[in-house]
């Protein structure tokens, strides 16, 4: 039978191409940030797009980070309670927390859904580039973390537990 840990390290496109991207939008960042520092300290000239090219890659890195750190149960957590509750304790308070980031996730995907209508028309200033394509990033990385979190919660109560963590 398959544990939540095996899902989760399976290799699979899908995933290979997400991580490929976060680490692209990172590495781009760093390049167009390296340009606007060098722009404007080593020529004095500030290069207009710099700003806003890293900005929208900064946006991308997070959202889809987020879901790969989902994914791998690298999400930051405090568990100082769930470190002396017994093991059952702990698997349900994972779960409904699990159930909370994904109800949470849903509602900022929803919101990333209404801007994408209100931005369609709406182009950054220095890219040839729709707001809505940002607020669709956003959405995608969401809803890639609300799922992987309901699947979490899966494993907690309906397979009881038998995940790693």
């Amino acid at each position: 039978m398959q544990t939540e840990s095996d899902y989760a390290t399976r290799p699979g496109a899908f995933w290979r191409v997400v991580e490929i991207v976060m680490v692209g939008c990172f590495i781009g960042m760093l390049a167009v940030m390296f340009v606007q520092v060098a722009s404007r300290y080593a020529f004095g000239i500030g290069v207009p797009w710099t700003d806003e090219t890293s900005r929208f890659l900064f946006i991308g890195e997070i959202y889809l980070g987020a879901a790969i750190a989902q994914r791998y149960a690298s999400q930051i957590r405090i568990t100082v309670l769930l470190d002396v509750v017994p093991p059952n304790v702990r698997r349900i308070c994972e779960g409904v927390s699990d159930i909370l980031v994904a109800a949470i996730s849903l509602g900022l995907a929803w919101g990333s859904w209404g801007m994408i209508d209100r931005t369609m028309n709406v182009m950054a200033s220095t890219l040839p580039i729709s707001f809505a394509v940002l607020y669709g990033v956003q959405g995608i990385g969401i809803v890639m973390v609300a799922v992987l979190a309901l699947r979490d919660a899966w494993f907690k109560f309906a397979r009881h537990g038998e995940a790693t963590s």
